[in-house]
């Protein structure tokens, strides 16, 4: 019987994410007919059909700490990653706009590609080394222009939903920043939609965000091997404490 809820909850929910997503895109292109700079428009928009999306389906959000993300400048989110749906929380629960690197196979696609990149989103192709230097830089300009970014440095979804090793790469993107990190965990997420399983489980609805305080490390040029392992041990620390504390 719990077989049966699932995938008919499962279903549901798809139905709900692609028709609001679609309606939300069809709002995005109406509102920003004739305007030049897109992106915030088309990350407000999502943020509001993405929280419109979850209340329908039942998922409590839990937001702990919004007081300590700086009100007037981007800042770079480091969370954990349990979930398929850590991204779509992320933007139901963070309230900003923001940034985050995914595959680039996602851009390919011919109508979700052409979002994606309108809403400012940045493809890496994580084999190619060329290709995430080139992405480190458009991160940085991100973070310029003002825009936030949110990174999931694990690289991929926890099995068990213990905290992995966090790849280096994060460290040359706040070094060579010099932005803020806000330590971010998200708690329940696995739960509600575990990597081994395409089914949603409604009965783990209840999803916690939780915030730290701002972390900040010096802004330097140069790659320094001994001070990128000390701030991704700090960071991913500060992750943990919010993860398990």
């Amino acid at each position: 019987m719990k077989l049966i809820i699932k995938v008919f909850y499962t279903v549901y929910a798809w139905i709900v994410n692609i028709t609001l997503w679609s309606i939300g895109y069809l709002f995005s292109m109406v509102a920003t007919i004739g305007v030049k700079d897109k992106e915030g428009k088309y990350n407000s928009l999502e943020r509001i059909f993405t929280q419109i999306s979850f209340r329908l389906l039942g998922i409590n959000f839990d937001v702990e700490g919004i007081e300590n993300i700086p009100a007037n400048e981007p800042v770079i989110f480091v969370s954990n990653h349990q979930s398929l749906i850590d991204i779509k929380l992320s933007i139901a629960a963070i309230p900003r706009n923001f940034s985050f690197i995914s595959k680039d196979i996602l851009f390919k696609i011919p109508i979700l590609g052409k979002y994606m990149k309108t809403s400012g989103h940045i493809g890496i192709r994580r084999s190619n080394e060329r290709n995430a230097y080139g992405t480190l830089h458009e991160v940085i300009k991100k973070l310029d222009s003002g825009k936030s970014i949110i990174f999931f440095p694990e690289g991929t979804r926890s099995e068990n939903g213990e905290l992995g090793k966090f790849k280096r790469g994060i460290s040359m993107i706040i070094l060579k920043s010099g932005r803020k990190v806000i330590p971010t965990a998200i708690i329940g997420s696995r739960g509600y939609l575990p990597k081994s399983s395409i089914l949603s489980n409604p009965d783990h609805r209840d999803i916690r965000f939780r915030f730290g305080k701002p972390l900040e490390f010096p802004k330097v040029e140069k790659e320094d091997r001994e001070l990128s392992k000390d701030v991704v041990a700090k960071v991913r620390s500060e992750v943990s404490n919010l993860l398990y504390n």
